[in-house]
């Protein structure tokens, strides 16, 4: 990609944002009822109130930190899965019921389940990670299965298929895919996460926090966190995509 065609999406990303608080701001003067949607002025004093606490960066230095180690649990989890999956196909039907399973299960019955299984702080934790699980390992297993036959036909003939074969082979060619299932599970596993501290009530995390605001109805707040969440998610974006140019698997 060329200096220019980075300079149009960056203009064009800038006029997407832009266009989310035209959108916002004609919503909240359409509909005129601060309990629904509050202003944009009273959402920045918001805003501005939560970084005056220290509470605030209690709260997001233990989001990203869970939100992270989830990432890594299921990424090693769906990595082992998908060379199980991959060396036997036995296993890839045995795991593949599940793992629709996974996916098509509501999150909120899976959140009352864990609540009665473990702890309020843990139940996030685990709800996100069933949530991601199922996205990387299928990204994972796309991205090997579209690896050209020639390539693993010439691999098999020169050795069999080891961690030396998977590291070298097969792991640079599913790097986009590995890339796209992290970039997706960063969102994906956030507001999973949130949803399940919200019903659980965890101590000290964003969803406590959007239940208590809930309460006193206090939306300017609300939509304070929404948009912590959201640049969360582009910044962690936008750290993944300048890894992903500067090293290679």
């Amino acid at each position: 990609m060329n200096s220019l065609d980075k300079k149009n999406d960056t203009i064009f990303f800038i006029l997407g944002i832009v266009s989310i608080f035209i959108i916002w701001l004609v919503l909240s003067l359409a509909i005129n009822n601060e309990f629904a949607i509050p202003k944009i002025d009273k959402t920045s004093k918001a805003l501005a109130d939560l970084f005056s606490t220290g509470n605030t960066y209690l709260i997001l230095g233990r989001t990203i930190l869970k939100i992270a180690l989830t990432i890594l649990i299921a990424f090693v989890s769906s990595l082992l899965l998908v060379i199980l999956s991959t060396l036997s196909k036995k296993f890839k039907a045995f795991i593949s019921p599940i793992i629709t399973l996974l996916k098509t299960v509501p999150v909120v019955v899976v959140i009352l389940l864990f609540l009665f299984l473990f702890s309020r702080n843990t139940t996030p934790i685990f709800v996100a990670l069933l949530v991601i699980m199922p996205i990387m390992y299928e990204a994972l297993l796309n991205g090997i299965n579209n690896i050209d036959d020639s390539i693993i036909n010439e691999t098999k003939m020169l050795s069999k298929t080891n961690l030396y074969v998977l590291r070298k082979v097969y792991l640079p060619l599913t790097k986009p895919y590995i890339i796209l299932s992290i970039l997706q599970s960063v969102g994906l596993g956030l507001k999973a996460m949130v949803m399940a501290e919200l019903i659980a009530q965890t101590k000290n995390s964003i969803g406590k926090e959007m239940s208590d605001y809930r309460a006193f109805l206090d939306m300017e707040y609300i939509f304070a966190w929404g948009l912590i969440m959201i640049t969360i998610v582009i910044i962690s974006e936008i750290i993944i995509r300048r890894i992903k140019k500067k090293i290679a698997i």
